[in-house]
């Protein structure tokens, strides 16, 4: 399994835990990739994989990592014909949700 199929927006279930227990381990089902709703689809690992590669290489700030990601022909998930700050920004929210 790549991805947990059963992700629920985040809450806290009542056997979860608090400060003063922990969560039940026998009656929690460990899935290995907990937080991807869906399996992670080419444009996505293509710009994970570029993103990877531009940190590995010290490319940090917004701008160099957009510029990056055109250098390496990442397409932009919107259709659009470029990378823009903004498009990323709001690729990873996407992502983050």
């Amino acid at each position: 399994m790549d991805h947990n199929p059963h992700l629920q927006p985040a809450s806290a279930p009542a056997d979860k835990g608090s400060e003063a227990g922990i969560e039940r381990p026998d009656r929690v089902e460990n899935i290995a990739f907990q937080t991807r709703g869906a399996t992670p689809t080419a444009s996505e690992n293509a710009l994970a994989d570029a993103l990877q590669a531009l940190f590995a290489a010290e490319v940090y700030d917004l701008a160099s990592v957009v510029a990056g990601l055109e250098r390496r022909g990442v397409a932009p998930p919107t259709g659009e014909a470029r990378w823009t700050e903004a498009a990323f920004r709001a690729e990873l929210s996407r992502l983050g949700r």
